[in-house]
């Protein structure tokens, strides 16, 4: 048999397996099967399966205080869809205190006083609903509508330019203010 150079020589037995398979086929010749077993077990398996079960555990603690809490857990659309059925479901209710204030010749601040204290009245109606990266759609809502002034700007809006308008017109005017209020403010976060 001819002789090989370094270059051209293939390694045959351990040193020629990876490095981790190296080190398993040692420990296993050395020490044997049974204890190769336990250190792949203390060292391996058993790390991951912890990570693992503490991620169950996070999730399932996550979901009893879901439960206890009585709540509803929503996809992000699911609560702008939300947030547009309590604008729809409020604009005739804003449009009644409007012509009331109007009627009673109110000013603009008393009349933006009922208006809000309308509209945060209203968010209660959501309380119990939370979306799923962890706020809760009430106090999502009022945040929006403190934040956007929108009951001010509608107060001085129905002041200066909704006196002769009838109900539906100023409940769209109220609908279409309060959309555009709130897209605006979660536009800004």
């Amino acid at each position: 048999m001819p002789e090989q150079s370094n270059s051209e020589r293939k390694d045959y037995g351990i040193s020629g397996l990876p490095r981790n398979w190296a080190v398993a086929v040692q420990l296993i010749s050395t020490f044997g099967l049974a204890v190769f077993l336990v250190l792949y077990y203390v060292l391996v398996l058993h790390p991951k399966e912890t990570s693992r079960y503490d991620q169950l555990r996070s999730s399932v603690d996550s979901l009893i205080e879901v439960v206890e809490k009585q709540q509803t857990l929503l996809a992000r659309e699911q609560s702008a869809n939300l947030e547009r059925l309590f604008v729809l479901a409020l604009a005739p209710e804003l449009a009644d205190r409007v012509i009331q204030g109007l009627g009673e010749g109110i000013s603009t601040k008393e009349l933006a006083k009922r208006l809000e204290d309308a509209l945060i009245v209203k968010t209660s109606l959501l309380q119990g609903l939370t979306r799923k990266d962890g706020g809760t759609i009430s106090e999502m809502l009022t945040h929006k509508i403190r934040n956007s002034g929108i009951a001010d700007k509608m107060a001085e809006q129905a002041k200066r330019n909704w006196s002769s308008a009838d109900r539906m017109q100023i409940a769209s005017n109220c609908r279409d203010s309060l959309e555009f209020a709130i897209r605006t403010a979660a536009m800004a976060k």
